[in-house]
């Protein structure tokens, strides 16, 4: 009785099976990869969205906070001028800088003919989440998570701190 041989082809298609499957082992690990970076991505970006507009709505509360501090019968800008507000830092996490320039326009009279002068403020507030006393904070500007937002507006305000007409 004689012993059959092995094929050598069989042999060779049992090792080609072992390197397909660790070639498709190596690409679907560099397809989990990528979908990971992606999604750390996704997310870093989504971050960064949310602290911008937080940024946003704290420079135009910065805002809201000069006008309602401008609208005093002869205000000027010194109440105003330069301020960091920090209250703003306990309640966000977000500092609010202040700068304000005002022009004086002599607009013909009142009724009482009394001159009628209007002020013209232009504000700007910066907000940002670094670490100095005022916005903006460039030695921070280089972090990852460092966030800074400028809103600027203006507001015309009667002498006796009434809207102008």
């Amino acid at each position: 009785m004689t012993t059959p041989r092995p094929r050598p082809h069989a042999a060779r298609a049992a090792g080609f099976a072992y390197i397909a499957a660790v070639v498709f082992l190596v690409v679907l690990a560099g397809f989990a990869l990528a979908a990971l970076r992606l999604a750390d991505t996704a997310q870093a970006t989504a971050s960064q969205q949310v602290l911008g507009a937080r940024a946003s709505q704290a420079a135009r509360a910065g805002l809201e906070w000069a006008f309602y501090r401008l609208k005093a019968p002869g205000a000027t800008c010194v109440p105003v001028q330069s301020v960091t507000l920090g209250d703003f830092a306990a309640d966000t996490g977000f500092k609010v800088t202040l700068t304000c320039d005002m022009k004086t326009y002599s607009e013909g009279q009142t009724p009482t003919v009394a001159p009628l002068m209007k002020n013209v403020f232009q504000l700007t507030a910066t907000a940002c989440n670094g670490t100095a006393a005022a916005c903006p904070d460039n030695a921070a500007a280089t972090g990852a998570d460092y966030v800074e937002r400028k809103r600027s507006a203006s507001i015309c305000i009667a002498a006796d701190g009434t809207d102008c007409s």
